[in-house]
């Protein structure tokens, strides 16, 4: 098992949870963070994260994704945390970004912004 490389820090808001992050991109570092947000926000009675990974370098190809999705997220549905906003830049030059299609046609409420601004009018806090 590959170690995680990572920086996180989390900050609770009115009415969400403010995150961001910085390191290496992999499967098993996205599972971490994604566990790690996942357990604060329903500590702190949070449905709402706004999670912001454009330091997070490195690729997530499809099979990533598909594995976020079908491995970590759809055990995590309907248990707390009804919306997720991520802010990424890689979100418009990626040909092949699915993540909201696959989240969506799963039952997870994710939507991917480049704006910070977007993501919390789409959150609506």
């Amino acid at each position: 098992m590959e170690q995680t490389k990572f920086m996180l820090t989390m900050e609770e808001k009115p009415n969400y949870l403010h995150v961001c992050t910085s390191g290496t991109r992999s499967q098993e570092t996205v599972k971490t963070i994604t566990m790690k947000v996942f357990d604060t926000a329903r500590e702190k009675h949070l449905s709402k994260v706004l999670i912001d990974i454009k330091e997070l370098l490195g690729d997530f190809g499809f099979i990533d994704i598909f594995y976020l999705v079908k491995e970590v997220l759809m055990d995590l549905r309907g248990k707390g945390v009804d919306q997720v906003a991520v802010i990424d830049i890689h979100r418009t030059t990626r040909q092949d970004w699915f993540l909201e299609p696959v989240a969506y046609s799963h039952g997870l409420n994710i939507r991917v912004f480049v704006d910070e601004k977007d993501a919390l009018q789409w959150l609506d806090v």
